[in-house]
């Protein structure tokens, strides 16, 4: 079958990579006080910069494109039965963003909701890996048992 707008296999390794990088820097970020006290400075348009900024934004970056990479990544290989549990899981992670972002909306305020909002950047796709990593793991326990019972 042909796949469109997948990733090669090979890359839900990097994915993987990138994505770890990415909460080492998160966890770095809640240890370290010391990331908002440097300033960046650009020489040329005289303005500053806060270190932070850049830090979160790298932080963003990595587990974005982590999750992504290892979101939308082929399987070894692809037929329509994993297209079809791959469109399934994403509806599904679609449905429980909605869900969690109206229980968001009714609890936080202020800036709280800001930063729940950036967490809710990534759920989609963290609640798409899961369910898809779970379905896939129930259809090859299923093939298992049955090649067993023949």
């Amino acid at each position: 079958m042909k796949t469109r707008f997948l990733f090669p296999h090979g890359f839900r390794k990097i994915g993987i990579v990138i994505f770890l990088i990415g909460v080492i820097l998160y966890a770095f970020s809640l240890c370290s006080d010391a990331i908002g006290e440097y300033v960046v400075t650009q020489r040329n348009l005289g303005n500053t910069i806060p270190i932070d900024i850049i830090f979160n934004d790298a932080i963003l970056i990595c587990l974005i494109t982590g999750l992504l990479l290892v979101a939308f990544s082929k399987e070894k290989e692809e037929d329509e039965q994993i297209a079809q549990l791959r469109l399934d899981c994403l509806q599904w992670a679609i449905y429980f963003n909605y869900v969690l972002m109206l229980i968001c909306v009714l609890v936080f305020n202020g800036g709280n909701f800001f930063a729940v909002m950036v967490y809710n950047m990534l759920t989609p796709l963290a609640f798409f890996i899961v369910r898809f990593r779970w379905k896939m793991h129930q259809s090859n326990s299923s093939l298992l048992t049955e090649k067993s019972a023949v």
